[in-house]
């Protein structure tokens, strides 16, 4: 399609450059030369939408095809990153459309949920997106730190990129039955877990493997040290960035930790962890640790009935209820919808019948994840009551085991 002298397209293998090269200066970066080859080995043409001026892409939106694991339920996820537009560019309509075009071409590829991760939430509420998971963010001086457990028997064991096989066996152990992570694939791993693709040259991260008394690997950590930007006595000051933390079991858990604790010399170790992380409470002065919230990714329900399908159903009785959903970005989820959910799962179908709830589709995201629930949404003014009752139904049918997380970034 075409507006004016802008033409809205799938890039080609030869606007990879140009691509590389706007990614970069939109987020006020340098192009560089490896970019373009990173590109083209991770990523393929048609994941990407741009807006061309005569030729040369000003704006794009790429999806990365990728699966969110809920509870042993797999749904095919839209991953948006990044989203970018020159300046000279901006606030034109084009990232809108490109947005919109997703969309579109999401539900024709059968992936009824997206994420994104952003610091301009208002944006993207636009579109439908919404926060719908959280972090903890936890910092603290390794050198201050004890635990109040025996370090287990066990030991660490390096490992490097061509472990990532040994590596995802003990991810996937984990989070299988959890809430939010992300299925990896190979390419995932080898540049967005373990190099910090960011940095000059695609820096590999450290990697190490716990392994048991009977020699059986139990957990890992991928972690690096970067500077602070500050100085102490002279000396340039580093940190300890945690990019995943992995344990199987609590000897796991302790025993990765110790390690961690052995880069004393860092003045500060950094961590986003799971929301139900007992780390803190591990501490014997638990108020040596930092803690503050972290954000998580902002979801978009792509396809209500594709998602409700998808999604599995953890309640503790049968629930039946009509919502009427609004959504200017996907007329496809306008109108009321009948839900019903049990232990056979969940469904959704349109419906004439009267609404017991309206909401927007952005706040169909929170409830779907079990970030929020219908009577917190509600008593925010968020979802619109027409039957009271409805709102335990609803929360019921769309109750987890545990809070929505997961540790990849995008």
């Amino acid at each position: 399609m075409r507006e004016m002298s802008i033409e809205y397209r799938h890039i080609k293998d030869e606007d990879f450059e140009e691509i590389a090269k706007l990614e970069a200066i939109a987020f006020y970066g340098r192009p560089r030369e490896e970019d373009t080859a990173l590109m083209r080995k991770n990523f393929q043409p048609e994941w990407t939408l741009a807006a061309f001026d005569d030729g040369k892409p000003v704006a794009s939106v790429r999806t990365l095809p990728s699966v969110r694991l809920m509870h042993g339920t797999k749904t095919p996820f839209g991953l948006i990153s990044p989203v970018t537009c020159y300046a000279a560019y901006r606030r034109q309509g084009h990232v809108a459309k490109l947005l919109v075009r997703s969309l579109e071409l999401m539900k024709e590829r059968g992936q009824p949920i997206s994420g994104l991760y952003t610091p301009h939430d208002a944006l993207y509420r636009r579109y439908g997106w919404e926060r719908a998971e959280e972090k903890r963010s936890l910092s603290f001086d390794p050198g201050r730190l004890e635990f109040r457990t025996p370090a287990p028997r066990g030991k660490t064991r390096p490992a490097t990129q061509d472990d990532w096989k040994t590596l995802d066996a003990i991810y996937r152990q984990h989070v299988d039955p959890l809430n939010g992570a992300l299925i990896r694939v190979e390419n995932w791993w080898r540049f967005f877990v373990l190099i910090d693709f960011e940095s000059k040259g695609q820096r590999e991260r450290d990697i190490v493997v716990w392994v048991d008394e009977s020699g059986e690997d139990r957990g890992y950590v991928v972690y690096q040290n970067r500077p602070t930007g500050q100085r102490e006595n002279g000396w340039p000051q580093q940190e300890i960035f945690l990019r995943d933390f992995v344990a199987l079991d609590a000897g796991a858990y302790r025993g990765l930790w110790q390690h961690i604790l052995t880069h004393d010399l860092a003045s500060n170790v950094v961590y986003e962890s799971h929301p139900d992380d007992p780390f803190v409470d591990l501490c014997e002065d638990p108020f040596v640790v930092t803690v503050k919230r972290g954000e998580g990714p902002m979801i978009r329900i792509v396809d209500v009935e594709g998602a409700i399908a998808s999604r599995p159903y953890s309640g503790g009785s049968s629930a039946s209820f009509t919502v009427r959903i609004s959504d200017e970005s996907a007329p496809w989820n306008e109108g009321v919808w009948h839900l019903e959910a049990g232990e056979g799962g969940m469904r959704a179908k349109k419906t004439d019948a009267a609404a017991d709830v309206e909401m927007s589709v952005n706040f169909l995201a929170p409830l779907y994840t079990g970030f929020r629930t219908a009577e917190t949404l509600a008593a925010a003014g968020m979802i619109t009551v027409h039957r009271a009752e409805a709102l335990a139904e609803i929360t019921n049918a769309f109750a987890v085991t545990d809070p929505p997380f997961t540790q990849d970034y995008y």
